[in-house]
């Protein structure tokens, strides 16, 4: 084992699982100019050391690859999480009583008819058993346009927001994409706009703040505090041990604060950025315009901390169609055209056999530009657990975007607020049980796909459930054990440790096309790796959830140091 030249760290007296084609397990290991140089037992690695090289005793401790997450949207965690300005966050907080305070406060520093958004709510059941309504809103920000982040698109207006929308008991819902405005016993909408009618209200903001619709949340907010949601994000990603993200649905103003991010040295999360056309507002002729006139950074452009990776597109979400399945047909033929690698959200959720149709779909691009080999992944992944769709998913080579935390929040509010839930209809009520429908909508039947040969990865869908560093592999747990708060979903479809590592580090990288640069800790690749306080192949499963970072690297160079 001989070098030209001295390490700039060694690692030594540990258990790293590097997770390379073997598994195999080392002792120690040495880094230089950011990337892994040397692994093997610690006296052979120690002997690399020279006078400038820093030396970690690592005194028994364990040391895995950097965890990556499969689907965030980091701009939006970022920006829900800032302390002043931006939003009102409101991720944690249990019960309707907690987020009309939160709320409240914010009116005291905001100028009367200005907008005052939140964070995404909390995913678990609140405490009233209930959600906020508009009268709920209207009594703590009576002169302020106010709207809850409720979940994925969903969204809960006070009155003053509902009127500059123009929604009132004579609005009808939309058809496409398709969504449901909740309405109290008398006809009135409650403020309560569920996918396709939170679309609606957001239009019609965007037209009179003359700003442009994006794929994504309402508020558009300068660089400067766009910038400062990235660092304050990435620093939770570090002290939970996550070194790479995949963001979904990327506007180009965001687009843009990243590559300044870069550029400046502060971004030190390995991003592939999946673009969001907002295509459910566009006509087929305006997206194909978008898409013959896009002459921006192209696909897998950038570098190995910045890189453009795919186009997101949201076919079903929680049972509402966001396009008609022409259109969805179509833009799928479409994207495939022109080689885009797409992060495809299908979601059956109540819906009609959404997936089907986007398998379909996919069969018939494939025979105008080949879809295997392409890396196109199935996001989330709940309600794709037909033989057939994933033997069909398995031929076409389609990554498995798994997303076991949120399964592990949101199966307590199906259960413990289904009522509630049929009420407003956040997902498409053809299952009224409860255990059903929450098996239903949030069951991943991970060891059928590992199985059948699929490339399975994990996340978290952050910000629709945050990260705390107390748990940080709290996903791992569950994709481990098939716990959730609601229980075990599908008993039998749990994993390895082995093939949960995989799924969080390896397997990511694959996704983007990086397993050859980072992914697991073998010479030639990128430094990136965590540091843990217990052995994550040998402790109980209910260690594994309570695991603590100790120590984060990206590149070799330390991001986040547990000071406890």
């Amino acid at each position: 084992m001989k070098i030209e030249f001295s390490p700039d760290l060694v690692l030594y007296n540990g258990k790293i699982v590097t997770v390379d084609s073997r598994f195999t397990v080392v002792e120690a290991v040495a880094v230089y100019d950011g990337k892994f140089v040397a692994t093997g037992n610690s006296s052979d690695i120690r002997t690399l050391a020279g006078s400038n090289t820093r030396k970690v005793n690592l005194q028994g401790r364990c040391v895995v690859p950097g965890q990556m997450d499969n689907h965030v949207h980091f701009l939006l965690a970022g920006l829900d999480g800032l302390q002043s300005g931006a939003k009102v966050n409101i991720a944690t907080l249990q019960s309707i009583e907690e987020i009309l305070d939160a709320i409240h406060k914010r009116t005291r520093s905001t100028p009367k008819g200005e907008w005052i958004g939140t964070s995404c709510m909390y995913r678990g059941a609140l405490k009233e058993g209930r959600f906020p309504t508009r009268a709920d809103l209207d009594k703590v920000a009576p002169d302020h346009p106010v709207y809850i982040f409720q979940s994925g698109k969903n969204i809960i207006a006070n009155t003053y927001a509902m009127n500059m929308a123009g929604i009132g008991r004579e609005t009808q819902n939309p058809v496409e994409p398709e969504g449901w405005i909740v309405r109290d016993e008398d006809g009135l909408p409650t403020g309560h706009l569920i996918a396709g009618a939170g679309d609606l209200a957001r239009k019609v903001w965007w037209e009179k703040a003359g700003q442009p619709v994006k794929k994504w949340d309402f508020l558009y907010f300068d660089r400067e505090t766009q910038l400062a949601a990235i660092e304050a994000q990435q620093s939770i990603y570090h002290a939970c041990g996550v070194v790479g993200v995949r963001d979904m649905g990327v506007s180009i103003d965001e687009l843009d604060t990243y590559i300044e991010a870069n550029r400046s040295g502060l971004l030190k999360i390995r991003t592939d950025l999946i673009l969001g056309l907002p295509a459910r507002y566009m006509t087929e002729e305006e997206v194909i315009t978008s898409l013959n006139c896009y002459f921006g950074p192209k696909q897998h452009l950038g570098d190995d901390m910045l890189k453009i990776g795919g186009i997101k597109l949201v076919v079903v979400n929680d049972g509402w169609w966001a396009y008609s399945p022409e259109k969805a047909r179509f833009l799928i033929r479409e994207y495939n055209r022109r080689g885009w690698n797409m992060s495809i959200h299908i979601n059956s959720g109540g819906a009609d056999d959404s997936s089907e149709l986007v398998i379909a779909a996919l069969e018939e691009a494939d025979k105008e530009n080949p879809v295997a080999g392409r890396r196109i992944s199935f996001e989330h992944g709940f309600g794709l657990g037909r033989p057939d769709h994933i033997r069909r998913s398995r031929n076409l080579e389609i990554i498995f975007g798994a997303n076991p935390v949120l399964s592990y929040y949101a199966s307590a509010r199906s259960m413990r607020m289904h009522e509630i839930m049929e009420q407003v209809r956040i997902a498409k009520m053809t299952e009224t049980d409860p255990w059903k429908r929450t098996v239903r909508d949030w069951g991943l039947p991970l060891r059928d796909w590992l199985d059948a040969g699929l490339v399975v990865t994990g996340g978290s869908d952050n910000p629709a459930v945050v990260y705390n560093p107390e748990q940080p592999f709290l996903g791992q747990y569950s994709a481990l054990t098939g716990n959730t708060l609601a229980g075990v979903l599908l008993p039998g479809q749990t994993v390895t440790r082995e093939e949960m590592l995989r799924m969080y580090t390896i397997n990511v990288a694959y996704s983007c096309w990086q397993e050859n640069i980072r992914g697991s800790i073998e010479k030639g690749k990128l430094a990136d790796m965590v540091v843990l306080d217990r052995d994550i192949l040998e402790c109980t499963d209910e260690e594994v959830r309570d695991l603590q970072v100790l120590q984060t690297y990206v590149g070799g160079e330390l991001v986040f140091e547990n000071s406890g």
